[in-house]
């Protein structure tokens, strides 16, 4: 049956078999190398946002500032130009994207796919294809793409095949083991990388201090429990002219995510969605009426405000919330890493709060936060899926255990995060090798001196946690 996600298909089928009909860029010698990092930015959501930025630094350190000139999609240009110095070239698009992709591409040498979750149907069918857009368009002009630090799942079988075609000839740095092996089934060349938001700076934590005392009315003493949550149930999002049109009538605008694109909503989500939130509450509540904590509520993606707001109803004391629609990746981290556990639905709230040595427990919706709580050998004992039926229970014992063993929990997370670091230097010296075997000629800056040169500038706290490991 057509509906509008194979509608959206075909659009991105048509756009990229006219690629050769515009005026495109081609490289030569002498030109510097124009790089388009073609992602989800723009929408306030941390992850999306902090893994381009540390990408940008990584690739201007590696290739050198002068022999370049790196581009980032987004969807809004104010919500992302605090991570970017101007020599970055921030590009507007439409969330309709198949003229602005286009366009883009066209103007571009190579493309670097920067989004997390690449390939997967879960949060709509419409960003996977929009990366098959690119891949597709920079095949059809004889340009490479490569796809750094992905993340492949389940996919709807159209949009698997659309995978298989179009992105024949881009190559997937893989962020976990799971996900390069879906990449090799469907016959796609890569190997295994890891996520670029390990290097991500905090803002300065006498900050994040002061933003606790004052906007959440903490004593600057008792312990804080962060807990990161998300509506599950809200995705996919997917395009429907039908509920537009609707909307438009009536002027109601239900579950309306943007332009053409709506939630995916029942009565069933509704009460999946109500057991999820009352199960983390009930949790929280118990922990809370045993230990004298200080809880706050983590926003990681301006969508979560409501989640988080309907947690803190939820709660038997309700809880400050920061929010990402109100702060930034800096800030955010600076949030994170204060806190002495965090409960998380979101993965960059773990990846980010590792960095800080913050020990987690997961209560996940995807395929993401089992991979790395697998990787750091958390899974069996921290880790719940978002529709457990008995969440409320479980995440209760789960928090008892983590707070007992959180010191060691917490050293276990930062022994972990030197190997993902030197994973990522690894990508750095993997995409140098990549330019120069695909634009033969090229001068790039010499290349770095040692393995830390492949990555961004590390501050002082990730240094540490290096020379705790050597």
């Amino acid at each position: 049956m057509l509906n509008m996600d194979h509608v959206t298909a075909l659009g991105v089928l048509g756009t990229s078999a006219a690629a050769r009909l515009p005026k495109f860029e081609v490289w030569k010698p002498g030109d510097k190398l124009k790089i388009l990092l073609v992602g989800y930015n723009g929408k306030r959501n941390t992850g999306a946002d902090v893994r381009v930025a540390e990408m940008v630094k990584q690739i201007n350190r590696v290739l050198g500032e002068d022999s370049i000139e790196i581009s980032v999609l987004t969807l809004d240009v104010d919500n992302i130009k605090v991570y970017f110095e101007p020599s970055t070239n921030l590009i507007k698009f439409s969330s309709i994207y198949f003229k602005d992709l286009l366009d883009a591409c066209s103007q571009h040498h190579i493309a670097v796919l920067s989004e997390g979750s690449t390939l997967k149907s879960r949060f709509a069918n419409a960003l996977t294809l929009f990366f098959c857009e690119a891949a597709g368009v920079m095949k059809k002009q004889g340009k490479p793409c490569i796809a750094y630090g992905s993340e492949a799942g389940k996919m709807d079988q159209f949009v698997r095949k659309m995978v298989s075609d179009m992105c024949s000839d881009t190559y997937f740095i893989a962020r976990t083991e799971p996900s390069l092996k879906i990449i090799e089934e469907m016959g796609l060349e890569g190997h295994l990388g890891t996520d670029t938001a390990w290097t991500f700076p905090p803002a300065d934590r006498a900050w994040a201090e002061k933003e606790l005392r004052e906007k959440t009315v903490w004593d600057g003493k008792k312990p804080v429990l962060g807990v990161a949550v998300i509506n599950p149930f809200y995705w996919p999002v997917k395009p429907s002219l039908t509920k537009l049109a609707r909307s438009a009538v009536t002027r109601t605008w239900e579950k309306h995510f943007e332009k053409w694109y709506f939630f995916t909503w029942s009565e069933e989500r509704e009460r999946l969605y109500r057991a999820y939130i009352e199960g983390i509450a009930d949790a929280v509540n118990r922990f809370c009426a045993t230990h004298d904590v200080h809880v706050v509520i983590i926003g990681m993606e301006a969508l979560d405000y409501d989640s988080c707001q309907d947690l803190s109803a939820a709660l038997d004391s309700p809880a400050g919330v920061f929010s990402s629609r109100f702060y930034d990746g800096h800030q955010m981290t600076a949030i994170l890493h204060t806190l002495s556990m965090l409960v998380t639905s979101r993965y960059h709230a773990r990846v980010l709060s590792m960095t800080g040595g913050v020990p987690s427990i997961a209560i996940s919706m995807d395929e993401r936060l089992y991979n790395i709580f697998e990787e750091c050998g958390h899974l069996e004992d921290y880790y719940f899926p978002t529709d457990d039926p008995e969440l409320g229970e479980k995440l209760s014992q789960a928090m008892e255990k983590l707070w007992e063993n959180r010191d060691e929990v917490s050293e276990e997370v930062r022994r972990a995060v030197p190997g993902y670091l030197t994973v990522m230097s690894d990508m750095g010296s993997f995409l140098r090798k990549y330019v120069e075997k695909s634009f033969p000629g090229i001068d790039l800056a010499p290349p770095p001196a040692d393995w830390l040169g492949y990555l961004p500038e590390l501050r002082e706290e990730l240094r540490e946690m290096l020379s705790e490991k050597a």
